[in-house]
């Protein structure tokens, strides 16, 4: 199975929850590439679960990744004996960049079980991926959305154009989503209103400028400040023609919004003899 990766368009927090996670208002919008590709292989029952992967950076023990919480997960919910199995991960997301590849992989191996199995309901299946992590209920049906909650309010949004004139640079080291939470500025990201209606009406215009002044993310702040190298990649493709250059999610992967496909494709040529090969430059689709 192939799964997607996302951005974040725009990422408000609005209030700290008594469980840990935080109320977002954010506008999810999916890829379907980059993307990585998981398959289920049965194994005598006795070996368990193992994980297969040859990415650095990810977890191969399955009670550490997503993808093995997520059989567990599944096998508990249903009352059944976890099977043998060999999960095998293809990576092309980068990991831990704040583009929900391993959230992907996780609803990825929930849908795989269902299909299978088919002990669940669509709601039991959801409440699950939420309990797995904020994101990744909405990688169960990707497609663009506006998120509230913790993640797990989510409105399908229609007439958003197919593909956005984006640009992803993705810089070669991790950064942890709860370190990105726990360093945020809450009281600066609460005092601002989220305008993330005002997003969606203009991206369903193609009016991208007016889109870029609506763009924003409440955890960028910090990561500015750890990790200059994201300041540079930032400025530089301001420079380059972006009309808004930001951390997409918790980071580390700059987002940059340009007028049309041309202006992403010449910032893409300039940004990648430049910063080659400390970082990755994408052009999603």
């Amino acid at each position: 199975m192939l799964t997607c990766s996302k951005v974040n368009l725009s990422l408000a927090v609005t209030a700290k929850r008594p469980d840990g996670y935080h109320d977002l208002d954010s506008l999810f919008y999916p890829f379907r590439d980059p993307s990585d590709e998981i398959r289920l292989d049965d194994a005598p029952a006795a070996s368990g679960v193992a994980i297969r992967c040859d990415a650095p950076g990810v977890p191969l023990e399955p009670e550490k990744n997503l993808c093995g919480k997520a059989v567990y997960a599944y096998c508990k919910a249903a009352g059944m004996d976890v099977p043998g199995l060999v999960i095998h991960l293809e990576k092309h997301i980068p990991v831990a960049a704040g583009m929900g590849g391993g959230s992907a992989d996780g609803a990825a191996v929930l849908r795989l079980l269902q299909e299978r199995f088919r002990a669940l309901s669509q709601e039991r299946l959801e409440s699950i991926a939420f309990s797995l992590g904020a994101d990744v209920p909405f990688f169960l049906n990707p497609r663009p959305s506006h998120v509230t909650g913790a993640g797990e309010h989510l409105v399908p949004v229609d007439g958003l154009p197919e593909r956005l004139p984006i640009l992803l640079a993705a810089p070669q080291f991790p950064v942890s989503a709860a370190w990105a939470y726990q360093h945020m500025d809450l009281a600066r990201a609460v005092a601002e209103p989220p305008r993330t209606n005002e997003l969606i009406d203009a991206l369903r215009r193609r009016d991208f400028e007016s889109a870029a002044q609506f763009m924003r993310n409440d955890l960028e702040h910090a990561l500015f400040v750890k990790f200059p190298l994201l300041v540079l990649l930032r400025d530089f493709l301001l420079k380059h023609g972006a009309l808004r250059a930001m951390v997409s999610g918790s980071g580390p992967t700059i987002l940059a919004l340009f007028r049309d496909d041309a202006a992403a494709h010449a910032a893409h040529a300039r940004a990648a003899s430049e910063f080659d090969p400390c970082v990755r430059f994408l052009l999603p689709e």
